[in-house]
This record gives structure tokens, C-alpha cells and sequence, in this order.
């Protein structure tokens, strides 16, 4: 009797453990550095706040991916409103000098945060020498008025 309660606990406790523990690694890696239907490593992250009142409205990232790719990524806490988008902003750097510039609507992103949505993302850019820095930054807009609503930019990063 006592081995059979035993060995019920042991299965029963197994169970559990496995369940919870693939379901707080996803909770833990979805939200950041997305690109597609993989997740990358974070480099540097930024709040963005809002213009009104400099409250955080979400959070902009520079991601790095195994094969040393980067990409910017915003996730913002509210999905966006019917007069609401916003945009992420990569900038590249080659020692120090600003060289180019992709955004979400770039081709290989997925376009700007739009009515309904939370993110974006930019294509990649290759990093691999270490001559490159980058920097990200994110701008929320009224699709109505043209005003600027939130604001967030990463330092400029490797």
C-alpha cells in the first residue's frame, strides 16, 4: 500500500514539473527579441515613454540572433488604437559613422505596429565584425494629427 502511494506521488509530482517548466521558459521568451517565429539574444533595451506624461508605454530592444544578425524589435504594453501606429528605427554604425538605416516596413520585416498590434520587427543586419555598432528606437504616432505620441531609443550598441 505505502509503495503504491508512494509511486502515485512520484508520477503525480513528475507530471507537474514537467508541465510548469516548458510553460515558464515560453512565458519568459516570447515577449523579447521576436523575429519571425524565433526569439534572439537581447543586447541593449530602452523604455519607451509617453510624450504626455513620460510614462512607459513599452519597451524597444537591439537582438542579436547566433549567427550575429541584428535586428530591432518594440513591444508595447496596450495594442495600438484605430489612430495609433508606431515604428522601430535600426540605425548601423562603422566605427562611429552612421551607415544605413532599416525599419519594420523595410523588406524582410514585419511592417509597422498597426491598429490592434503590439510589435515589430526589422529585417537583420549583419554584425559580425566588430567595427559595427547599432543603435534602435522606436516612435508611437497619432495616425489622425501626425503628433508624436511616445518616444524610446537604446543607447548605440554592440
Amino acid at each position: 500500500m505505502i509503495k503504491k502511494i508512494i509511486a502515485t506521488l512520484g508520477i503525480s509530482s513528475a507530471a507537474v514539473l514537467c508541465m510548469a517548466m516548458p510553460a515558464a521558459a515560453h512565458t519568459q521568451a516570447a515577449p523579447d527579441c521576436q523575429w519571425g517565429t524565433s526569439y534572439g539574444t537581447i543586447v541593449t533595451t530602452a523604455p519607451v515613454k509617453a510624450e504626455a506624461d513620460g510614462s512607459r508605454v513599452g519597451t524597444v530592444e537591439i537582438c542579436r540572433d547566433s549567427a550575429y544578425k541584428y535586428w530591432g524589435f518594440v513591444i508595447y504594453t496596450s495594442p495600438m488604437t484605430a489612430s495609433q501606429y508606431a515604428q522601430v528605427h535600426l540605425g548601423r554604425y562603422r566605427d562611429d559613422v552612421w551607415e544605413s538605416e532599416i525599419t519594420c516596413d523595410s523588406p524582410g520585416g514585419n511592417k509597422m505596429v498597426g491598429p490592434g498590434q503590439t510589435r515589430c520587427w526589422t529585417p537583420k543586419f549583419t554584425g559580425l565584425s566588430a567595427r559595427y555598432t547599432f543603435r534602435a528606437a522606436s516612435f508611437k504616432y497619432s495616425s489622425h494629427t501626425g503628433d508624436l505620441l511616445a518616444l524610446g531609443q537604446t543607447i548605440e550598441d554592440r
